[in-house]
């Protein structure tokens, strides 16, 4: 007979607990950093308000942690085919 799992020791609960976590401070960072700032990138030069910055960077670096998690899962079953062939 199993156990049944509370909530707080379930990966849910824990993955949304710092997911929100993570978003508040992030909410905070953002909202205290309202000042226009110049950036350049090579040859670029635009002035945009950092907070702006910050949520782009943030939303950049998720979209490329995901992209890199897919292509781990893929490599990984590629591999596990392979093993059971």
């Amino acid at each position: 007979m199993e156990r049944e799992t509370s909530i707080w020791e379930s990966r849910r609960f824990r993955v949304g607990l710092i997911a929100g976590t993570s978003a508040l401070v992030a909410l905070i960072l953002i909202l205290q950093n309202f000042d226009t700032v110049e950036v350049q990138f090579f040859f670029w030069r635009a002035e945009a308000p950092l907070a702006g910055l910050i949520f782009t960077s943030m939303l950049v670096g998720a979209g490329l942690q995901a992209l890199i998690r897919l292509l781990w899962r893929r490599k990984r079953r590629h591999q596990d085919r392979d093993e059971q062939a």
